[in-house]
């Protein structure tokens, strides 16, 4: 979700820093970065996975350069190799044609998230700590274009400039020290998890244009703009947990000469608060789970029918604090966990969520004698967190505890287990084929075709074809849609361009095919 500085206090701040505390900038000629000597290295805990390249393609780990070790913390890591030949970091720019020893353009821009490895190829990367790098790819193996097993590279790192206590920007301006914009910041936000931050700020009179420059973790400013903003606001799409922003505002009249250059705004992206419920782990058709890694035998091993996986459930409204109630007369299942109240019927497709009638593709159900419960379904309504391992077939479920501590926990893990959406309000905007796309830059991608139906599913292709379904909020408008790419639950929001999907910091635009 992208986190928009917008707050009144905010932009009236930033009014004040254009009208009275912003000095000239002082112009001189664009710096180049000098490198240390050349190191060699070799990258042998590939990546088994595809990155998240919409997203934080360090979010399972990698190598952090300045240590040569692994590790699994992203805000540790400095870059990630996979099987399939990328290459993700921070910020990474192929510098095609330039040595590796040789002085690098500091004003370089169009950085992406992550690339295709090429043999002898230069690339200049952003460090964790906002220092940067050179590596040139040496070799790959195997040499016979199966799957990459390790990668042999060169690297030189950013030789840190002494003489000047002032951090010239990438643009060729001095734009100030960090160290001490750090200290004494216009404004301090902090916000939480990766994501995107919008700046905006309030246009003054002779201003036409603007640049954009950043600090990462106190390193020299970057200009973060090729090209002049025309309106007073800046997303910036690349932050990450563990890391300290300041940004910078360069001001330029209508004959393209600097106006004034802001003081800094500091934004502090913090790590997301743990879950403080249950970690459930299931698996299908293994009889064992575990809930905060202690061992439990299931009655019956959860199983997957009509698509859709079903678990017992006793378990589950144990294992996430739901009170439960059974009208054997009526064959009713009543789930209360907090102020959310969850009505099933077995064998019935129609249930009732805090009043509302929703209906379930596959409904609860009696199996060797015990009642099973569409594990997706149940735990979406009590706001847990879901997550697929395809290759294990393992199901993990994390979120905030109930508030019985006698009651059970009801969650429902498939990937495919959801209700069939309700056919009120304008859902119909969303029915048709959007034309999906990445924002990243000069490295924006297409996200293919999203194909959502009017029978509550959609289907797209993400390393091959793919289909799940979605549910519509008629008090918010929005479509959700259950186990969309990487596995995660997807918001699609209409614009007046088309449609948003968005997801834990992740997003992509969407347009409809004509």
């Amino acid at each position: 979700m992208r986190k928009w500085i917008t707050s009144i206090t905010l932009l009236f701040l930033i009014g004040t820093l254009f009208s009275g505390a912003l000095f000239p900038g002082k112009a001189r000629a664009a710096d180049t970065i000098a490198w240390s000597a050349k190191q060699s290295a070799v990258y042998d805990q590939i990546h088994p996975y595809t990155l998240n390249w919409s997203g934080n393609p360090l979010d399972r780990g990698g190598l952090n350069l300045l240590k040569m070790a692994y590790t699994t913390k992203s805000a540790e890591t400095d870059m990630v190799i996979n099987q399939y030949g990328d290459i993700g970091a921070a910020a990474i720019l192929d510098l095609d044609g330039e040595g590796l020893t040789d002085p690098t353009d500091a004003s370089l821009g169009g950085f992406a998230n992550s690339l295709k490895i090429k043999k002898g190829a230069v690339y200049l990367i952003v460090l964790h700590d906002g220092s940067l790098a050179k590596i040139q790819i040496d070799r790959v193996l195997p040499d016979n274009g199966s799957s990459i097993t390790k990668v042999m590279f060169s690297y030189v790192l950013e030789q840190p400039e002494e003489e000047s206590p002032t951090s010239p920007g990438s643009g060729g301006l001095e734009i100030g020290s960090p160290a001490q914009d750090a200290k004494n910041p216009a404004a301090t936000y902090e916000f939480v998890g990766d994501g995107s931050i919008t700046v905006p700020w309030a246009k003054q009179t002779g201003h036409v244009s603007w640049d954009i420059y950043r600090s990462d973790n106190q390193a020299a400013y970057v200009k973060m703009t090729d090209f002049k903003l025309t309106k007073p606001e800046f997303t910036d799409h690349y932050t990450f947990v563990g890391h300290t922003y300041l940004y910078k505002v360069v001001a330029y009249d209508k004959s393209g000469n600097i106006a004034l250059i802001s003081e800094a705004i500091k934004v502090v992206i913090a790590e997301e608060e743990a879950a403080s419920g249950n970690q459930i782990v299931l698996q299908i058709n293994n009889p064992a789970a575990w809930i905060n890694g202690d061992e439990y035998k299931l009655e019956v091993a959860p199983f997957i029918h009509n698509g859709r996986t079903l678990i017992p459930l006793r378990f589950v409204s144990e294992a996430l604090g739901a009170k439960l109630d059974w009208d054997g007369a009526a064959r009713r299942i009543t789930l209360t966990r907090g102020e959310d109240v969850i009505v099933l019927v077995i064998d019935s497709s129609e249930a009732t969520v805090n009043g509302k009638r929703v209906t379930m593709d596959v409904p609860a159900t009696i199996y060797k004698g015990k009642t099973m419960v569409p594990i997706r379904f149940v735990s979406e309504q009590f706001n847990q967190k879901i997550t697929f391992d395809d290759a294990t077939r393992k199901i993990y479920i994390a979120g905030h505890s109930g508030e019985t501590s006698d009651a059970s926990d009801d969650e429902d893990t498939d990937s495919d287990k959801e209700p069939l959406p309700s056919l009120s309000g304008d859902y119909e905007y969303f029915i048709g084929s959007w034309n999906m796309w990445v924002p990243a830059g000069q490295q924006s991608a297409s996200g293919g075709v999203l194909q959502i139906e009017k029978d509550g599913t959609f289907s797209y292709y993400w390393n091959g074809p793919k289909t799940g379904t979605w549910t519509f909020d008629d008090t918010t408008g929005k479509l959700q849609l259950a186990n969309y790419k990487s596995g995660w639950d997807w918001t699609a929001t209409r614009t007046k361009e088309g449609i948003t999907v968005s997801t834990f910091g992740v997003y992509e635009t969407g347009t409809r095919s004509r």
